[in-house]
């Protein structure tokens, strides 16, 4: 068999034998069946934090620190300059910088990553390691067939391009900007 179907492969037969349980959970519970899906899942898991580990939270209101909107995670190790604008529903991961004048909105940036002054994040996946140029733009759209923009691991996309709705591979180098597109 080159595939398995959960449904018929494995619950069927367990609950044919009666051995198939449920656990009952007070919790969100949302499956990840495509890359869109992996941000609602880290605002539930943002909004989770304000009840259960609100230290985990940044805060800021633009003077001495970033401003920050609703939930958003900063590691500690993130450089994250003051005049940036950051949040709803965004996460920093460890030794990220984020540059002057940002705007961050429901994503998630991985670790090392650097994005320059003036960009704009929203709906969108930065990858382990890239660069985003000054007064770049990477922007998805639920309501797009592919729903979000993902940047890949080690890609850099130079200044001024703009990545609306697209996904780029690792290892690749963005100087024009590109709209719906699978960059291989």
């Amino acid at each position: 068999m080159d595939f398995v179907r959960l449904d018929q492969d494995i619950l069927s037969p367990l609950a044919g034998k009666k051995q198939l349980y449920t656990n009952e959970t007070a919790d969100f519970w949302e499956q990840i069946k495509t890359p869109g899906m992996s941000l609602k899942c880290s605002s539930l898991y943002l909004s989770q934090f304000r009840y259960t580990s609100p230290h985990l939270l940044a805060s800021g209101d633009g003077t001495k620190s970033a401003t920050i909107l609703g939930d958003v995670y900063i590691h500690p190790s993130a450089k994250v300059h003051p005049t940036a604008k950051i949040g709803p529903n965004v996460s920093i991961s460890a030794n990220a910088r984020i540059g002057a004048g940002l705007r961050l909105t429901n994503c998630i940036i991985l670790d090392d990553v650097e994005i320059k002054e003036n960009a704009v994040i929203i709906h969108a996946i930065v990858g382990w390691k890239s660069f985003i140029g000054k007064w770049s733009r990477a922007e998805g759209d639920y309501n797009a067939k592919l729903g979000i923009a993902i940047i890949g691991e080690s890609v850099t996309v130079e200044d001024e391009v703009v990545v609306i709705n697209s996904i780029v591979l690792p290892n690749k180098t963005l100087n024009d900007s590109v709209q719906d597109e699978i960059i291989l």
